[in-house]
């Protein structure tokens, strides 16, 4: 596996790390659960935002925005007080674009947006993109976060929300794996579960799954739960996942990353 995809898709470097210790002592969790956070509304359906926020300005001519100003965007440690954030890719560190190969060859086809979304891309080449781990200081049981900013054309960003809305009415039962000609991290998912969601940027689409391990062995089944938002040209996707108890997306993240987008 290419170094720079091992640290961005094996989602949460910090977290994965600690929901995998707590795996092995406290066996195998299921299902994803209703908590707090950015989990809003039902079970029943994925929803869209008010498109009342401007979002990020997108370049002229409705390219998206650059590395640089993208890089702006992303959090720093100043804007979540309380948690540790690394950076994974972008803002200075290498970024990886092979995996949007990997993304469109997953199995069964018509949910490649949701299996990318869980990796925190997807199908579409972006003009810049930054990933980050965001992890409590004080709760790193339940407190953590993946942040992923992806800038795109005006069109593309478009796209990518009505390719993901459409996928999630289609894949609930479905297995979601990587091409073994393309294996990327090594992850598949089940059992996709849209969420209604509102509020949030122009546009959200919120979904629960189990991530499981598709190659080196069984490994264990972890809840994860997804958030994706558009502003303008920027996507911004938001994942936390654990194996103990329903996985959340800590609400001082979230709003922290979109008042930077605002």
């Amino acid at each position: 596996m290419r170094g720079s995809a091992a640290g961005r898709r094996v989602v949460a470097a910090v977290g994965v790390a600690v929901v995998l210790a707590l795996a092995g002592a406290c066996g195998t969790a299921g299902g994803g659960g209703a908590g707090a956070g950015a989990r809003h509304g039902s079970d029943a359906s994925a929803g869209t935002a008010s498109g009342q926020a401007s979002g990020a300005p997108a370049a002229e001519g409705g390219k998206g925005l650059g590395q640089k100003a993208l890089d702006r965007l992303a959090l720093s440690a100043q804007d979540v007080p309380g948690y540790g954030v690394t950076t994974v890719s972008g803002k200075g560190s290498p970024v990886d674009r092979d995996s949007v190969a990997t993304y469109r060859a997953v199995t069964p086809e018509p949910c490649g947006p949701v299996y990318a979304a869980a990796q925190l891309g997807s199908l579409h080449d972006f003009t810049a993109e930054v990933t980050q781990d965001v992890v409590s200081d004080s709760d790193s049981m339940g407190q953590h976060a993946s942040v992923s900013l992806a800038s795109y054309t005006r069109a593309d960003a478009g796209t990518v929300m009505t390719e993901l809305r459409t996928a999630l009415g289609k894949c609930t039962t479905a297995d979601m794996r990587p091409s073994a000609a393309l294996p990327g991290a090594g992850l598949g998912y089940s059992g996709a579960r849209p969420r209604s969601v509102s509020g949030y940027g122009d546009e959200a689409l919120a979904f629960d799954a189990t991530q499981v391990v598709v190659d080196g062995g069984a490994g264990p089944e972890i809840p994860v739960t997804v958030l994706v938002v558009r502003k303008d040209s920027t996507i911004a996707t938001f994942l936390s996942l654990n194996p103990i108890q329903p996985p959340e997306i800590p609400q001082d993240v979230l709003d922290a990353q979109l008042k930077k987008l605002a």
